[in-house]
């Protein structure tokens, strides 16, 4: 990673914060306990899974979409590849 793990996980933290509503806590818990044990692979692909599995892709604005892809663009292409698709409008919009 280009940059400290600790800035990395700090912004992770920040969005997690930002996005996940209470009644995301179980999901919550899992990417701040991957970030906690290292993982910080899974805690991207794990938020960003998250993001693309809502009902309402509206709830997660353009902006926060790039600031995932962001903090994945450090990781091995298949990590940012596993990002980019989970992101991805399944409409094509």
């Amino acid at each position: 990673m280009m940059q400290s793990y600790a800035a990395w996980e700090k912004r992770v933290r920040s969005l997690v914060e930002a996005l996940m509503s209470p009644d995301s806590e179980p999901l919550r818990g899992h990417v701040l306990d991957f970030l906690r044990a290292g993982e910080h692979g899974l805690a991207i692909e794990t938020l960003a899974d998250w993001i693309g599995d809502l009902e309402d892709p509206a709830h997660v604005a353009p902006a926060d979409r790039t600031r995932v892809l962001d903090l994945a663009s450090d990781f091995p292409e298949e990590t940012q590849i596993r990002v980019r698709h989970a992101l991805a409008d399944p409409a094509g919009g």
